[in-house]
């Protein structure tokens, strides 16, 4: 199913860069402010895990409903490229 859902946006180094950015410090600020400043045990990693990829789906699906509504005829919206 998550192939299915694949574009071409997810692909480009600077979506995945922003993505990533984005994630990275809300997902600092959300510790931060629950008091977990840096994680120190197994536990608190998961939870930052689990924050980072939270909001990292939420970032990307974002992005993909932006370039839907801004241009939907975008080639960023298609599939890639099979190979092989």
């Amino acid at each position: 199913m998550a192939k299915a859902l694949e574009t071409r946006l997810r692909q480009t180094w600077w979506f995945v860069g922003i993505v990533a950015a984005l994630s990275a410090l809300l997902s600092n600020l959300v510790l931060r402010a629950a008091g977990m400043a840096s994680p120190e045990s197994l536990a608190q990693w998961l939870v930052y895990f689990f924050c980072l990829v939270g909001f990292w789906r939420c970032f990307d699906f974002l992005g993909w409903l932006v370039v839907l509504l801004v241009a939907p005829s975008s080639k960023l919206l298609d599939p890639p490229a099979r190979r092989g």
